[in-house]
This record gives structure tokens, C-alpha cells and sequence, in this order.
């Protein structure tokens, strides 16, 4: 696996008129230092030091021009309502192992910025980790970590949920114990047939209030499927599904593993103007965010 970059990125202020409050304006560069392995942490939530940064803009009016290929910092999204929790709008910004490509060392790389048209890509590093079955007997630590908090005008709000199409199941499955059937039980996107995280970035992060607002770690939700999967063991051996035979097993599979295919971020607008991202070469322990008890 290649050694993460480091980088002081410049930000094209045009693209960025988003009506932030002054003490929430983005800084034209970003800090210089190498915080790798470091612990500490700006006023504003997220850690001090060197980062990518991905502004992901919501517009009322899709743009025409061609974005591709651009290495800007940004991708622009349908806007949707914040008056009604029901009027989203939905880009799919879907996912490309930067380890991979062919035509650039960069390790955060915006392939295609225009998403008004339903559509965007993002190329990023594999996050570093292995799937796993929930719970983990220790932590789970990325090589990078993620960072989002909302700017813009008060009341808007978005969906982030990571899907991908199950091309191993067969593998899936076999992280558990024998059984007699298994079956996953995720939501699947209808447009796309695939599998979407149980996982989501919700509004509890994303929500534009009034004021300042605060970074929070989503590196676990943005880099990996948590699975659902319905597990029967036929006790009885009747064929009958009798009451208790019936168990639910989460498997975390992170994004350009094996057993996955196509992976793309849902991003559902509700009026959000602006998610500010920021990837930091610094780990997180992602099992911290497993909640087999509450289930999601």
C-alpha cells in the first residue's frame, strides 16, 4: 500500500460564495504541518494539521459545463428542500481506489464535479483495514480518517450513506458460523440494485444550525458496509423456522474490498448549501462506531 500524501490545499474562493458566517469562512490554504499520529484537536472538532479538503456544494440549477477530470476540490450536488423532509434530491458520488490509478500519484483526487445530473466520482485510498464481524475483539484502526460539518444558510440538511454491489457473498457468509441459511437483509438502492450501508451520516452530523458549527468523525460510515445478515440454524431440524432459531450477525466490509463492487456514497440533499470534508492522515478506530445493541 502506498504512504499517504500529505497535503496544503488552495481553494478556489469563487466556488466557495456560500453565505458562511465570517468565523466560519474557509481558509484559502490549509495548516502545513504533519500531524501523523498526532491526538490534537482545533476548537472547531476536527484534529490540527495537514488535510484534503472536499467542499460538496448543493445549487438549486444543475451545471452544463463538462467537470471532469478537473483535480478541483469540489462536487456539486442537487439542493432538495429542507422544508420537507421528503423532497431530497439524490447524487450517487461514487468511489475509485486511487491506489490503482494509472494517471495520478494524488491520493484524493475529484474525478467528475458535477453531480446535478445524478452523477459524480471521487477517487480515494483503500481505508486500511479489514472486514470484520461485529463485535470486534479489539480496535480497528483506518490509515486516514474523515472529517464533515455543514456551512451555509441555516436549516439544511443531508443523507450520507456508503453502497456498493455484493459480488462475494459467498465469502460474506463464510465469516460466520455454519448455518442453514443465511441472508442479508440491507436496504438496496432502487436505482442501482445495490446493497446500502445499515450505516448512515444523518442529519444528527449534518444538520446546519444556527452559529458555529463543529467537525465529527464519519470515518467508519464513509468507508465501510455494515451488513445485516439474517442467520437461521435450523435447531429442530424440521425445516421450520421456530421461534429463537432466528439470530442477526453485522459484518463491517471496507470499501474496495473483494467482496464489494461499485462503491458509491448516496447523498440525499435536503437544502444542505454546503458539507465541508476533510481527510487527515491520521487513524481512526472505527469499531468504535459498531452499535449491535441499538442495531442502527
Amino acid at each position: 500500500m502506498k504512504k499517504l500524501k500529505l497535503f496544503s490545499v488552495l481553494l478556489l474562493s469563487g466556488l466557495l460564495a456560500v453565505s458562511c458566517s465570517d468565523d466560519e469562512a474557509i481558509s484559502p490554504t490549509d495548516d502545513a504541518m504533519n500531524v501523523k499520529g498526532s491526538e490534537t484537536f482545533a476548537k472547531n472538532g476536527a484534529p490540527s494539521g495537514t488535510h484534503y479538503n472536499l467542499n460538496i456544494i448543493g445549487v438549486q440549477n444543475p451545471k452544463t459545463a463538462v467537470m471532469e477530470g478537473s483535480n478541483g476540490h469540489v462536487i456539486f450536488v442537487g439542493l432538495g428542500s429542507s422544508k420537507n423532509a421528503e423532497e431530497f434530491v439524490t447524487t450517487r458520488i461514487y468511489l475509485y481506489d486511487s491506489e490503482i490509478s494509472t494517471d495520478s500519484d494524488a491520493d484524493f483526487r475529484v474525478l467528475d464535479a458535477n453531480g446535478t445530473d445524478g452523477e459524480a466520482s471521487f477517487e480515494l485510498p483503500k481505508p486500511g483495514y479489514d472486514a470484520y464481524v461485529l463485535p470486534s475483539d479489539g480496535p480497528v484502526m483506518s490509515d486516514y480518517s474523515i472529517y464533515v460539518r455543514p456551512l451555509g444558510k441555516p436549516g439544511g440538511w443531508s443523507t450520507i450513506t456508503t453502497c456498493a454491489d455484493l459480488v462475494g457473498q459467498e465469502a460474506l457468509f463464510g465469516m460466520l458460523p455454519v448455518a442453514d441459511q443465511k441472508t442479508v437483509i440491507n436496504a438496496i438502492d432502487g436505482v442501482t440494485g445495490a446493497y446500502c450501508s445499515v450505516e448512515q451520516v444523518g442529519a444528527d452530523v449534518t444538520l446546519r444550525t444556527k452559529g458555529k458549527t463543529t467537525f465529527a468523525n464519519v470515518t467508519a460510515e464513509l468507508t465501510s458496509i455494515v451488513f445485516k445478515i439474517e442467520v437461521w440454524i435450523d435447531a429442530n431440524d424440521n425445516d421450520v423456522v421456530d421461534e429463537g432459531e432466528v439470530t442477526i450477525s453485522y459484518v463491517r466490509v471496507p470499501i474496495f474490498d473483494d467482496m464489494i463492487d461499485g462503491e458509491y456514497w448516496k447523498y440525499d440533499n435536503n437544502g444542505l448549501k454546503l458539507l465541508q470534508c476533510r481527510f487527515y492522515p491520521v487513524g481512526t478506530d472505527v469499531s468504535i462506531k459498531d452499535d449491535i445493541i441499538l442495531g442502527w
